[in-house]
């Protein structure tokens, strides 16, 4: 097992690409923008060196064909290893403070079985941050694992003792439903 920051084996990669493909498959075959024989091949050659993200090992094929993979994403509980310091790569909010690792977990469970419909392995959730303006508002990232969406951002509050999603998407999320005061916080302006 590799530790930290290294680069996964790519025996390693290889086997969460077909585990994170396989589920994709299964679970939202209307979603599938690949197919299983380009991939197959695509991942028996030459892997790219990647990165390490806070969402998992970045991938990327800047010339991938038709059918193939443009990018994935294997979370980092699939490689077995958990980076030091992995490299900020996906939306980082300025404002907030880091959120408990407990409000955190809670969080991530209602954001799964709500925005991903039950499946842990379509994204990762990162960046969660409360507001310092506004304590019961919490922003998010959701980065998908496979390219079959754009990485998206919502925020959440508790409503009955339960966390409640407020607003989720990729543009103009919170708009009308989320304070003027906390939207700005992390670098959103509403129209």
């Amino acid at each position: 097992m590799q530790s930290g920051d290294q680069r996964p084996d790519d025996s390693n990669l290889i086997a969460g690409i077909n585990l994170l493909v396989s589920t994709f498959d299964a679970n939202h075959p209307k979603l599938v923008t690949w197919k299983s024989d380009a991939v197959k091949a695509q991942i028996a050659g030459k892997l790219p060196v990647g990165l390490d993200t806070e969402a998992g090992w970045l991938l990327q094929w800047p010339n991938a064909k038709q059918g193939e993979l443009s990018q994935v994403v294997v979370p980092w509980t699939l490689l077995g290893q958990y980076p030091n310091s992995p490299t900020p790569y996906f939306n980082q909010y300025k404002g907030g403070a880091l959120v408990p690792q407990a409000t955190s977990t809670d969080l991530v469970t209602k954001i799964i079985d709500t925005e991903m419909q039950g499946d842990k392995y379509f994204g990762a959730v990162v960046d969660i941050r409360s507001s310092k303006v506004n304590p019961q508002w919490i922003i998010f990232t959701t980065v998908p694992y496979l390219p079959v969406t754009d990485n998206a951002y919502g925020f959440a509050t508790v409503e009955n003792k339960k966390w409640s999603i407020v607003d989720f998407g990729t543009a103009l999320v919170g708009c009308g439903k989320v304070p003027a005061n906390v939207e700005g916080e992390f670098g959103f302006q509403c129209p």
